[in-house]
This record gives structure tokens, C-alpha cells and sequence, in this order.
């Protein structure tokens, strides 16, 4: 279950992959290579460790003036997911991200535009059995590809997960609020 809770770690991440045509007006400008995924829900289906099958519902929203994109997450009949932000590292000229789960557990990572999609390295923290996360999203007309490898502590990549995303209607909050 924990090598699942990784791999949906990076799940929210193939958010960096579409790049817009135009940047927005309300936009900072770096983060225009998430304008196509901004307002927008994915529902994608793979298969999980031991051969289980999940489903992960996941929408886009940029926050704090256009200068950062949120991803929220969650596995359909479950209570795990969690938010990733993303924003533009102006110091370091790269696109970095935080992940926090319902479970716990964080991460943080770097996303890298490629050709067809991008790429992502992650470094995990509270999770005993795994270090890091490396992630590459294909994207295409049918929708996103997101495969995921695991690094343990020792060094050692597990095989990757592959879940397809396919876009749909906004399914509304994900979580209730807990704020009162």
C-alpha cells in the first residue's frame, strides 16, 4: 500500500506536462506551460503494487495570482489523496513542487518540460520503504501517460506504475473542509 501512496505522489505532477499556446493575461508568465491544465479534471485508471486496480480523480486550479498551480488528488472509494503545488523557482530556472498526502507522508521535486511530455524526480519523506520517485508523463491526443519507478533507501528502482488520464466534467471538491 505504501509503494501505491508513492506512486500517486507523483501523479499530480504530468500537470506540467501541456504547454499553452498563449499565456493568459492572469498568468505569471513561467507558469503558462500549466495554462491548458488550469480549470480542468482528469480521471485516470491503472493498475496499482500486487496487481490492484485504482482510480485517481484529479483537478488543476491556479492560486496565488497565476504565480502557482494546485493539483488535488484522490483515489476514488478512498480517503487517500492529496495537493501538490506547483510554482516557477525563479532563483533556480526550473518548475518546483510539493506534495502533501492524507496520510502523511511529503515530498518535493523538480519538473522538467520534454519533447512529448515532462519529467519529474521527487525525494520522499515519511515513507520508510521509499526514497525517491521518478515520474515521466507522455502526453497525447487520448490524454496523459504517467509511469512511475520507485528508489528505495538503498538505491534499488522498483519496476514502474502506468496510469491513463482521460479528461472529464469537474467532479467538485474532492475533500469536505475541516475549517470552522
Amino acid at each position: 500500500m505504501r509503494i501505491l501512496i508513492a506512486m500517486l505522489a507523483a501523479i499530480g505532477l504530468w500537470a506540467g506536462a501541456a504547454c499553452a499556446d498563449e499565456a493568459r493575461d492572469d498568468v505569471y508568465a513561467p507558469m503558462a506551460v500549466f495554462d491548458d491544465l488550469a480549470g480542468r479534471a482528469f480521471r485516470g485508471k491503472g493498475t496499482g503494487p500486487n496487481g490492484q486496480p485504482i482510480v485517481d480523480v484529479s483537478r488543476f486550479e491556479f492560486i496565488m495570482g497565476g504565480r502557482a498551480l494546485q493539483s488535488t488528488h484522490k483515489l476514488e472509494d478512498s480517503d487517500y489523496g492529496g495537493r501538490t503545488i506547483f510554482f516557477f523557482d525563479e532563483g533556480a530556472k526550473e518548475y518546483v513542487f510539493h506534495y502533501f498526502t492524507t496520510v502523511g507522508f511529503h515530498t518535493t521535486g523538480v519538473v522538467t518540460p520534454t519533447e512529448n511530455g515532462f519529467t519529474a524526480v521527487e525525494t520522499v519523506r515519511g515513507l520508510p520503504e521509499i526514497a525517491e520517485v521518478r515520474s515521466t508523463w507522455v502526453i497525447d491526443g487520448a490524454g496523459v501517460t504517467v509511469t512511475t519507478s520507485h528508489i528505495n533507501h538503498d538505491g534499488e528502482e522498483s519496476p514502474g506504475d502506468t496510469i491513463v488520464y482521460v479528461e472529464i466534467d469537474d467532479p467538485g471538491a474532492l475533500y469536505e473542509s475541516n475549517a470552522k
